[in-house]
């Protein structure tokens, strides 16, 4: 059973993920996390965070993937370089999976044009 906890799961993306984990037994939701929550007080009961959040969100949550060595898929668009480098500098301490656009089409577009 893998236990995810999504952030910015009020949001259009979160609400996706929350429903469609609810189709997969090994998956388990243990936490919706959106703004006004604190993740600290249920990262340690999870195996992976789901980042949907907001760009300015999701440096402090790497960081705190970090601390509790927790794995993070980000999904968060319209970081500044700042933040990039920020978040970049944590990927050899955690595992670590960023996509600027998840879309299946988009992905093949990418590997097409590479």
């Amino acid at each position: 059973m893998t236990r995810i906890i999504i952030t910015g799961s009020k949001g259009r993306m979160g609400q996706a993920l929350v429903s469609c984990a609810k189709r997969f037994r090994d998956i388990q939701v243990v936490g919706q996390i959106d703004q006004g929550d604190d993740l600290s007080a249920v990262i340690a009961g999870s195996d992976v965070v789901i980042d949907f959040s907001l760009h300015d969100a999701t440096p402090a949550i790497v960081e705190l993937c970090v601390k509790s060595k927790k794995a993070i898929v980000i999904g968060t668009t319209g970081h500044s370089d700042s933040e990039k480098s920020q978040i970049t500098n944590r990927k050899s301490q955690i595992p670590m999976v960023w996509a600027s656009n998840f879309s299946t089409g988009v992905n093949t577009l990418f590997w097409l044009t590479r």
